[in-house]
């Protein structure tokens, strides 16, 4: 009986681990950007995944803006990502990611400026309040994937949506779904590159 005990609390304890591990490891992307610490963003970070999640969003919201049937949308998609790739590749570099973490706004990737960006990794705030809000605000998609909105305390609109997946012992960033004002000057952005590119 007392083995039971013991190996019931352990296993709930492994699984508590478990738990908190994708949010310990956000934590630790969180301190390598304060400490823009690139060789720590690489590793914490699935740069091809994120490429797609990014090429998904503006790509996708950049035709759904045009009225195009079902063979010129599949033709629009395929040209549209080739034409679009210099947008999302400034995205996806350390450098970049420290310039979108630190403050929610990329100024390179977006040609300068600040909306009033919101960080959506705000460590030296952080309460045991907010971690729970956020874990609460959490969505695990099986044992090896999470979305995490963040900042919690912020409205849907001005969150940011991190996916991180679990890879062998390691959570990396998979994906991150952009605030709506952050994305319309992205695509706004390509918009401008793609009409450039047509005008040549």
């Amino acid at each position: 009986m007392r083995w039971t005990h013991r190996i019931s609390f352990f296993l709930f304890l492994a699984w508590l681990i478990f738990l908190a591990s994708p949010f310990v490891a956000l934590y630790d992307l969180a301190k390598a950007v304060d400490a823009r610490d690139l060789g720590r963003i690489s590793d914490r970070v699935n740069f091809n995944a994120l490429r797609v999640s990014l090429s998904r969003q503006i790509l996708g919201a950049f035709v759904d803006g045009r009225d195009l049937g079902d063979l010129d949308r599949q033709f629009a998609i395929g040209a549209g990502a080739t034409l679009l790739n210099p947008v999302v590749e400034e995205l996806v570099t350390p450098e970049a990611l420290v310039d979108l973490l630190e403050d929610g706004w990329p100024q390179q990737a977006t040609g300068g400026g600040n909306s009033g960006g919101v960080s959506p990794l705000r460590v030296d705030r952080a309460s045991f309040g907010m971690a729970w809000r956020t874990f609460i605000a959490s969505e695990s998609q099986g044992f090896r994937s999470i979305t995490i909105p963040l900042p919690a305390t912020e409205t849907k609109e001005k969150q940011f949506r991190v996916t991180l997946r679990l890879k062998g012992a390691t959570w990396r960033l998979t994906g991150i779904d952009l605030p709506q004002a952050l994305r319309d000057i992205l695509i706004k952005r390509a918009s401008q590159v793609v009409s450039k590119k047509e005008s040549k």
